[in-house]
């Protein structure tokens, strides 16, 4: 069927324990002041910590106060962009058109004024016009007194000293429409993981293209370097090795919590001969580019190292021409988290954005401000054609590390990632690869027999179905948001070398799959370019829109076997499933049909071309059939949606005619009205309308 697309509603669900609601947080009546709390601001963890004393008053405290939009007007945007009546040939807003039409230059006015007139520093560094997030500091009694609570130390169940409010802040209930979340009052660090796997196998500069001995995994599938693959296998498996397209003119911004040697970068690109691109540091919050603290040219990398490495060499895997990577890397905080997505979507320099860090959402919403705010910030990204991909995790349908030893811990029920779960993010789960490079089959990746991994996938227990998945069969849950939305190979078994600390490690994991994805964006996007359109945008409505279609099986590989659970729970199945999504990608195929969405200034009408009767006949209550007559030799006859994906080629019968017999097709596809039909020649590529759109 094709799916009928509506703006996705993102009022957040009162489960849970969740008090914040996107868009409206919940506030109540303060004192005579005139004030109002604004809920969802005391975190879970001093539940389980112990009071230590009273936060100094001079210890310094930043906040980013982070902007509040109208969410009616972002969902009417989004409609405007995404809905069934969206144009084909999209405008998207500029962080300019943005910041004007949903008035934050009024609304920073509002919040510094406040900050300033209650003893606080507006930092003049971070102060972006164009920003969601207004940067203020002061002592910790200054801040006390400004949102009337008290801030205290406390040490948590495994020894973190950390700062938080143990009350709801306090504001002026004018400052409501303008103030979504305060973030920085809790100082607690490490809050999101990098989600890769390594396995046993590091090969040294000299080793390669030798197969190194003694890995600990069993060899399942065989490629240049045995069961790992290197860039040319990897667009072997997933049908890019045709493909011309290298990423030139496209850009990608990397979200990242830890640096990367750029020496690193050009030995992965001098191995497998690739061109050189430049991979530019952007940090944000003071961040600079350091490797867990340390230099990131030491032997021994950090395990954040490992991932920016991971992101850096899977992108120029699939884009090795890519005109430009930045790596925007902040504090592994829930502020610094927030202000850096705040800051790729700010400066929207590039288009796709890839993210392979995230939390479960039960920890992400210890904090319950986090995830509204969150949201809103992705919805931005979708409203200025940015596509963003992030991992699904690595403990399947659990999702939940021990904090001191990294295993996965499966006795704590189902749970999704954030910000995997956003449902203005595409989601990407594991797969596994099993034979060789002409030969193989992907299933869906779980090995917790073996080292306790797997693709994440399972229900949201906060974050509302979005309208691309209402009425998708396969989906676990038609109340919740499903994750993930696709897949690609992430078992470390068939994981992919990487360059890090001067050694060639074998990764796998959904880390790699996430940048894999945004990779394969970047050529669609290029190849848009050449034809004079604009980018994807929020890829989720397009791909569904496949998923749904008789063309499925040409895009997608479809994963219908394995579950990502130790009990089998979340099974792989036809079409979507919350094991792999719609499964993993078909390259070139996908590139084609991602990049078809038509632009109606090209379209040129070939008057003695006749399509009848009208197949929206409601007075054709059994038979409904079109037939296209006075075609030209040669032409074929294509039938599209109104976006502009290709359905179906129509046989071309003798008298320069075809007919499409709609009476077996789905019902739902063909009582939108969402097809027309476009006919092309070899010889000249004229290209026409030439139904009735209902």
């Amino acid at each position: 069927m094709t799916m009928t697309l509506r703006s996705i509603k993102l009022s957040i669900l009162p489960v849970a324990g969740l008090v914040a609601i996107l868009g409206t947080l919940a506030s109540f009546s303060g004192a005579a002041q005139g004030r109002v709390a604004l809920m969802g601001h005391v975190l879970r963890q001093i539940q389980d910590a112990v009071k230590l004393e009273r936060a100094p008053a001079d210890e310094s405290v930043q906040l980013s106060l982070v902007v509040r939009l109208d969410q009616n007007l972002l969902d009417e945007t989004l409609d405007q962009l995404y809905g069934r009546n969206a144009p084909v040939q999209k405008h998207y807003l500029s962080s300019s058109e943005f910041a004007q039409k949903f008035g934050l230059a009024d609304k920073r006015a509002q919040l510094k004024n406040f900050a300033l007139a209650n003893g606080l520093t507006v930092d003049a560094a971070d102060n972006q016009p164009e920003s969601m997030v207004v940067k203020v500091s002061g002592g910790a009694s200054a801040v006390e007194k400004a949102f009337s609570i008290r801030l205290n130390h406390y040490r948590g169940p495994y020894g973190q000293v950390f700062r938080a409010n143990e009350t709801e802040p306090m504001i002026p209930a004018a400052l409501e429409s303008h103030l979504g979340a305060i973030l920085g009052f809790s100082n607690i660090t490490g809050v999101a993981h990098p989600h890769f796997m390594k396995s046993t196998v590091n090969f040294k500069p000299g080793s390669l293209p030798r197969v190194a001995s003694g890995a600990s995994f069993p060899s399942t599938f065989t490629g240049s370097l045995g069961p790992f693959l290197v860039p040319q296998d990897i667009r072997s498996v997933y049908g890019l090795t045709q493909v011309a397209l290298n990423g030139s003119g496209q850009e990608i911004a990397l979200f990242e919590l830890d640096g990367f040697n750029p020496a690193d970068v050009t030995a992965f690109e001098t191995i497998f001969n690739l061109p050189l691109v430049n991979a530019t540091f952007i940090g944000v919050d003071g961040t600079t580019n350091l490797c867990g603290g340390q230099s990131c040219s030491g032997p021994t990398p950090s395990e954040g190292q490992v991932e920016v490495s991971l992101d850096i060499d899977m992108v120029l895997a699939l884009a090795s021409a890519i005109s430009h990577i930045y790596v925007y890397d902040g504090p592994n905080t829930d502020q610094g988290i927030l202000d850096t997505y705040n800051k790729i979507a700010t400066d929207n320099i590039s288009k796709v954005v890839s993210t392979s860090w995230g939390l479960d959402e039960a920890d992400s919403n210890v904090n319950p401000s986090f995830i509204p705010s969150e949201s809103q910030i992705f919805q931005r990204m979708a409203t200025q054609g940015q596509s963003v991909f992030a991992a699904s995790g690595d403990c399947g349908a659990y999702d939940t590390r021990d904090f001191n030893t990294g295993a996965c811990i499966t006795t704590n029920g189902f749970h999704v990632d954030d910000p995997a779960s956003q449902p203005y993010v595409t989601g990407v789960g594991g797969t596994t690869l099993t034979g060789n490079l002409s030969s193989f089959t992907e299933t869906t990746w779980n090995e917790f027999s073996i080292s306790a991994g797997a693709g994440g996938g399972g229900v949201s227990t906060i974050l509302p179905i979005p309208s691309y998945q209402i009425g998708v069969a396969g989906t676990a849950s038609q109340q919740f948001r499903n994750v993930p939305d696709v897949a690609l190979n992430a078992d470390p078994v068939s994981g992919y070398i990487i360059c890090v600390a001067n050694t060639f490690p074998a990764i796998g994991g959904t880390s790699a799959a996430a940048p894999l994805w945004a990779a394969l964006t970047v050529l669609i996007n290029q190849q848009r370019a050449a034809a004079g359109k604009g980018g994807l945008g929020f890829a989720n409505p397009t791909l569904y829109q496949l998923g749904t279609s008789t063309s499925a099986a040409t895009v997608f590989n479809d994963i219908a076997t394995g579950n990502n659970a130790v009990s089998g729970h979340f099974n792989a199945g036809p079409g979507y499933d919350n094991a792999t999504g719609w499964g993993s990608f078909k390259g070139s195929s996908m590139i084609d049909a991602a990049s078809q969405a038509l632009s109606l200034t090209i379209l040129n009408s070939l008057a003695s071309v006749y399509a009848f009767p009208n197949p929206w006949d409601t007075r054709k209550a059994t038979r409904r059939q079109v037939t296209v007559t006075n075609l030209p030799d040669g032409a074929t006859v294509k039938i599209f949606t109104l976006s502009g994906f290709w359905v179906k080629t129509l046989p071309l019968a003798s008298g320069g005619s075809a007919v499409w017999d709609l009476t077996n097709d789905s019902g739902n596809s063909v009582a939108s009205g969402l097809y027309f039909y476009l006919v092309t020649t070899p010889t000249n590529s004229a290209k026409g309308e030439i139904a009735i759109i209902k």
